[in-house]
C-alpha cells in the first residue's frame, strides 16, 4: 500500500515541477506587452477590492454604480486582492501569480482523476502531459488550431493570450471535484462527497463558463455509476455535492445575482435556437438509451462510458458550434479546454486497447506516442515564447490617460472605451460609465446609451446621453492612436463641438461634456420631470435632448456629490416642494438615505434607473448608505449552516470508523 501511495506522491510531484517549468514565467510577470487582454479587468477589480478591503458592498465606478457581488464570482478576486496586500505585491503580480498557482494545480488533478479512472500509472501520466501540451480540438476546430502558438494547449493559450483566468481556474477544480465524487460513489464515502463539494464550489466561484462544463461533467459521472452499478445507495452519496456546493456558495450566488448574469447572457453572448435545444434532447435520449443497453451491470466499463458520455456532449457543444451552429446557452467555444480533456481521454482509451491487443498493435501505440511528442517538439523547445514580454506600464497609453484624469478631474465620470476602460481603474479609484464586466450590470441604461455614443454619427445624441448619465470627460482614440479596440466608428464627430481638455499627439484626446455643474445630481421640477417622456429609444434625439434640458437648465440649485469609500455617497442639495433630487447613481431597493431633516424615501426615476429623492423645506445634506441586502444576509445564514453541517458529517464519520477502546 505504501509502494502505491508513494508512486501517487512522486507522480504529482513530478506533474507539478514540469508544469510550472513550461509556465514558469507566468510565475514573475506583472504587467507584459499584451495590452488588449482581459486580464486587466481582474487586475483592476482585485485593485479595487485590495484597497476597499474587506466586504464592499456597491461598486460605484462602474455602470453608473452596481452591487459589488454582481461584478464577478469572488474566488478569484479576492485570492488576487488577498495576496496583493497581505504578500504584499502589485495586484498585476498578485493575478499572474494566482493563476499560475491554480494553472499547475490543474495538471496535477487531470493526473489524480486519470490514475483513479484509468487505473494505470503511465496512462494517468500521459494525461498530464496531454493537459500540459496537446490540444486535439485543432484538429476540429482551425481558429483555435490557427490561433494557437506553435501547437502549445489551447488552455495555456487561452489564459496567457486573452486573460481567461477565471475559466482556466475554474477548469483547475473540475478533475478534483470529478475525482473525489468518483471516489465517493464507489468508496460510498462521505468525506470524498465533502471534498467533491468544495471543489465544485471552487468551480463555481471562480467563472461561470468552468460551472457550466462540471453541469455537464457530474450528470454524465453520475449515469455512468448508475448504468454499471444499478444501486440506488449511489445517490445518498451523490446528491449533498450540489447542495453543499450551493449552501458553501450562498453568501454571494443570491437570487438575483443569478437572475442578473441570465438577462446580462445578452451582452455577452449570443442567443440559443430551438433546433439545437430539440436535437441535444434527442441526441440525450438517444444516449441515455443506448448507454442503457450496452453497459448496464459493467462495472469494469464505468470509465469508458464516463469518458465518452461526456465527449459526445461536449463535441456537440463546441464542434457543433463551429460547424452548424449549434447553441443552447453562452458561448461553447469558450469550453474548448475542456474539450481537450475529454479528447486526451479518448486517445488515450484507445492507445490503452490498441496495447492489449499484441505486439504489432503495441507498437503503432508507442509510434504514435512519438509522432505527438514530435509534432510538439517545436513548443516543448520553445515554450517560453507563448508568453508575452514583460513591460513598464508607466509609459503607456493605458496608464497615461487614466492617471491625467486622476490627476485633473478626480472625481468625474468619464466614458472611457477598448482596453483603456479594462486598465481603468488598474491604478487608480476612476468613475467611469462602462467598466469591465458585463455579466455584472445592473443599470439596463447603460448598454444602449454606449451604443449609440461610440456607433452614432451624430454628436448631439452622444452629448445628451453623456448629460443624462452625469459623464463628464469622453476620451476619443483616433486611427493612428495606440488602442487596441477603437471603438468609435466615428472618432471625429466632436471636433468643433466639444472642449479638447487633453491631446497627447498620438490621437489620442479627451474631450470635456458641457454640464451644468461637476457632479453627480440635479434638481429638477417635478411637474416638467414628470411629464417629460422616455426617449423612444437609443437615437431617439428629440426625445434625450427635451430630457438633458430638464437635467441641465431646471432650477438655479447646484448640487454636490461625494463618495465616502464605495458605499456611501453624501450629496449636498437643496430641493425645495415641487422639486426633485435625480442622484444619476443606479437606484437599488437597498440604498437608504438619512439628511438633517431625518430619514428620506429613496425612490427609482425609471427612465435612467437612477436614485430619486422629493424636495422638503429645509432640505440641505443627505447621506446615501447602501445596506447590505436581506438575500445575502439568508445567504450567509445558510453557508454557516452548511459549513457546520460538513463539520457534523466529518465528526460522524470520525466517530464511526474510529476502533472502539477495547480494539
Amino acid at each position: 500500500m505504501w509502494q502505491r501511495r508513494k508512486t501517487w506522491i512522486l507522480d504529482l510531484l513530478l506533474v507539478l515541477a514540469v508544469s510550472a517549468l513550461l509556465i514558469w514565467p507566468l510565475f514573475k510577470d506583472k504587467y507584459v506587452d499584451n495590452w488588449g487582454s482581459i486580464e486587466s479587468t481582474f487586475i483592476a477589480d482585485a485593485r479595487i477590492l485590495k484597497d476597499h478591503w474587506p466586504r464592499p458592498l456597491w461598486q460605484p465606478f462602474w455602470y453608473v454604480g452596481t452591487r459589488f457581488d454582481y461584478i464577478y464570482p469572488p474566488a478569484l478576486r479576492y485570492g488576487t486582492a488577498a495576496l496583493a496586500k497581505y504578500y504584499p505585491m502589485d495586484p498585476a503580480r498578485a493575478y499572474h501569480l494566482y493563476i499560475a498557482i491554480f494553472y499547475i494545480f490543474g495538471i496535477a488533478g487531470i493526473y489524480f482523476l486519470a490514475r483513479i479512472g484509468f487505473r494505470h500509472r503511465i496512462a494517468a501520466l500521459a494525461a498530464a502531459f496531454g493537459a500540459a501540451v496537446v490540444s486535439p480540438s485543432y484538429l476540429f476546430i482551425p481558429e483555435v488550431a490557427a490561433d494557437g502558438f506553435r501547437f502549445g494547449p489551447a488552455r495555456l493559450n487561452a489564459l496567457v493570450r486573452f486573460g481567461e483566468g477565471p475559466h482556466m481556474t475554474a477548469l483547475a477544480w473540475i478533475p478534483w471535484c470529478l475525482a473525489f465524487t468518483w471516489l465517493a460513489l464507489s468508496r460510498r464515502s462521505y468525506p470524498a462527497s465533502v471534498a467533491a463539494s468544495i471543489a465544485a464550489t471552487l468551480v463555481v466561484s471562480n467563472n461561470f463558463y468552468g460551472a457550466t462544463a462540471l453541469a455537464l461533467f457530474f450528470p454524465v459521472l453520475l449515469w455512468a455509476f448508475w448504468v454499471t452499478d444499478r444501486d440506488w445507495r449511489l445517490f445518498r452519496y451523490a446528491l449533498p455535492i450540489p447542495f453543499i456546493a450551493y449552501g458553501l456558495s450562498a453568501f454571494w450566488l443570491t437570487p438575483s445575482y443569478l437572475a442578473i448574469t441570465l438577462r446580462n447572457m445578452q451582452y455577452v453572448s449570443t442567443k440559443g435556437n430551438l433546433w439545437s435545444s430539440t436535437f441535444g434532447l434527442i441526441a440525450l435520449v438517444a444516449f441515455l438509451s443506448w448507454s442503457d443497453r450496452r453497459f448496464r451491470s459493467r462495472p469494469d466499463l464505468r470509465w469508458t462510458l464516463f469518458v465518452l458520455g461526456a465527449s459526445i456532449f461536449f463535441f456537440l457543444n463546441t464542434i457543433g458550434n463551429r460547424w452548424f451552429n449549434f447553441r443552447i446557452l453562452g458561448e461553447p467555444a469558450r469550453l474548448v479546454p475542456e474539450l481537450d480533456l475529454l479528447l486526451n481521454f479518448l486517445l488515450i482509451l484507445v492507445g490503452l486497447a490498441l496495447f492489449r491487443r499484441g505486439r504489432l498493435a503495441r507498437g503503432l501505440v508507442l509510434a504514435g506516442a512519438l509522432a505527438v511528442i514530435g509534432l510538439h517538439s517545436n513548443y516543448l523547445l520553445h515554450h517560453r515564447a507563448i508568453f508575452p514580454l514583460p513591460t513598464d506600464y508607466k509609459p503607456s497609453l493605458y496608464f497615461q490617460l487614466p492617471d491625467w484624469i486622476h490627476r485633473n478631474y478626480p472625481e468625474a465620470r468619464s466614458y472611457v472605451t477598448g482596453a483603456v476602460r479594462f486598465w481603468f481603474n488598474t491604478w487608480h479609484d476612476l468613475h467611469q460609465l462602462g467598466g469591465s464586466s458585463e455579466q455584472g450590470l445592473e443599470n439596463q441604461i447603460v448598454m444602449p446609451s454606449q451604443w449609440e455614443i461610440v456607433l452614432g454619427e451624430d454628436h448631439r445624441s452622444a452629448t445628451a446621453w453623456m448629460q443624462l448619465l452625469g459623464v463628464d470627460l469622453v476620451a476619443v482614440h483616433g486611427p493612428k492612436s495606440a488602442e487596441w479596440y477603437k471603438d468609435f466608428q466615428y472618432p471625429k464627430k466632436f471636433d468643433g463641438h466639444l472642449k479638447v481638455v487633453y491631446d497627447d499627439g498620438a490621437d489620442n484626446r479627451i474631450f470635456e461634456i458641457p454640464r451644468r455643474w461637476r457632479s453627480l445630481g440635479r434638481v429638477v421640477d417635478t411637474r416638467l420631470l414628470n411629464s417629460t417622456p422616455k426617449p423612444i429609444d437609443q437615437a431617439d434625439l428629440a426625445g434625450l435632448e427635451r430630457l438633458a434640458q430638464v437635467f441641465e437648465n431646471g432650477p438655479d440649485s447646484p448640487v454636490e456629490t461625494h463618495w465616502s469609500g464605495t458605499d456611501t455617497l453624501t450629496v449636498k442639495a437643496r430641493p425645495r416642494p415641487g422639486q426633485s433630487l435625480i442622484i444619476q447613481v443606479t437606484h437599488d431597493p437597498s440604498w437608504r438615505a438619512s439628511s438633517n431633516l431625518g430619514p428620506l424615501p429613496v425612490q427609482l426615476y425609471e427612465p435612467l434607473g437612477f436614485i430619486r429623492i422629493e424636495g422638503r423645506e429645509g432640505l440641505e445634506t443627505i447621506q446615501l448608505r447602501f445596506t447590505k441586502p436581506f438575500e445575502k444576509t439568508a445567504g450567509e445564514i445558510l453557508f454557516l449552516l452548511t459549513a457546520l453541517g460538513i463539520g457534523f458529517t466529518l465528526w460522524r464519520h470520525r466517530a464511526n470508523t474510529s476502533p472502539s477502546p477495547s480494539a
